[in-house]
């Protein structure tokens, strides 16, 4: 039974044929998908008449303005160079997201990776050193993006604020647990951040929602959130899922190889670079959003204990990664 029940459906069957061209022989269930499903209603990967693969995604109608942005960047991206960004398919009619009864769908290639060794990639230079790559690539593809897509700045003071009054309401423990969390931020951050430069960014850049040839990136996927946000924004989401695998790799190959690249770069402010640690720990905040909506315990108290190694070094972790 595939997850995208309507691959059942003949009437569909020939709906994606009129609508992308796509004969589907077949689909493929041997496959792991990679980023998170919860982006979607379903998917599934596809095997065309050729044994071409493509990812088949369905999303619900309030994400179409969403989905049309981040696919509109992507073919802007892809267009300009970097071929990491997979762009979606359009149709006969050049339309990114049409609809087949109540919902809207879209197709792209579907790229096979290797997988990702955990947390041994965190002794890689050479993963670090990709990454770096593809932050680089992607400022100079995203030069004149902001004329396609909207500008909607984005500000992490109101969403760590927001989220946490609705926290001191309906959870006063975990409220009370990350309080001194925003504290720390307010005494510095939460000020001399608001004009930090801004930039395009994927939104939620991680090794899992990285394809990999071995040590390389090979294709980036869920960018559902990419937008403008400050210039340090996916360096620092970046770093600080590193860091939540194993504290220690904060100060190891894979993110010292990552830091320097960038730097050496030139594609962050020094405003950025002197915030940066800072940033990292205020992006916590949005996985202690994550953990709250899946009840999860157990990650809750993690976060919290990491954000506490966090607050802790944030002159040592200068010092180490020479920013400071």
């Amino acid at each position: 039974m595939p997850e995208l029940s309507e691959l059942e459906n003949p009437e569909f069957i020939g709906w994606i044929r009129s609508q992308w061209g796509i004969s589907i022989q077949t689909v493929r269930t041997d496959f792991q998908i990679q980023g998170s499903p919860e982006r979607t209603l379903s998917r599934a990967v596809i095997q065309d008449s050729a044994g071409d693969l493509y990812l088949l995604e369905k999303f619900h109608p309030r994400k179409f303005r969403v989905r049309q942005n981040v696919a509109r960047g992507l073919a802007f991206l892809n267009q300009n160079g970097l071929d990491q960004a997979l762009p979606y398919r359009e149709t006969a009619k050049g339309e990114f997201l049409p609809f087949f009864r109540e919902n809207c769908f879209q197709i792209s290639q579907f790229v096979r990776g290797t997988e990702l060794e955990r947390p041994q990639y965190l002794e890689s230079s050479r993963m670090g050193e990709s990454l770096a790559r593809f932050l680089i690539q992607m400022k100079r593809a995203s030069t004149g993006i902001n004329a396609l897509i909207p500008v909607e700045p984005f500000s992490i003071q109101k969403y760590i604020h927001t989220l946490m009054d609705r926290v001191r309401v309906h959870n006063p423990r975990i409220h009370g647990r990350y309080l001194p969390f925003l504290q720390f931020l307010e005494t510095r951050f939460m000020d001399e951040s608001r004009t930090l430069s801004p930039a395009f960014c994927h939104g939620d850049l991680h090794p899992l929602n990285v394809i990999w040839n071995r040590d390389r990136v090979k294709a980036v996927i869920d960018w559902e959130f990419s937008g403008f946000k400050p210039d340090i924004y996916d360096a620092a989401n970046l770093v600080g899922c590193a860091g939540i695998e194993d504290p220690e790799g904060l100060g190891m190959p894979m993110v010292m190889t990552f830091i320097r690249s960038l730097k050496e770069s030139a594609i962050i402010s020094a405003k950025g670079w002197d915030l940066f640690p800072e940033y990292i720990l205020a992006l916590r905040f949005a996985w202690l959003s994550e953990w709250l909506r899946k009840n999860d315990g157990e990650m809750l108290e993690l976060e919290a204990r990491y954000m506490e190694i966090l607050t802790g070094h944030m002159d040592e972790l200068k010092r180490i990664w020479k920013i400071g």
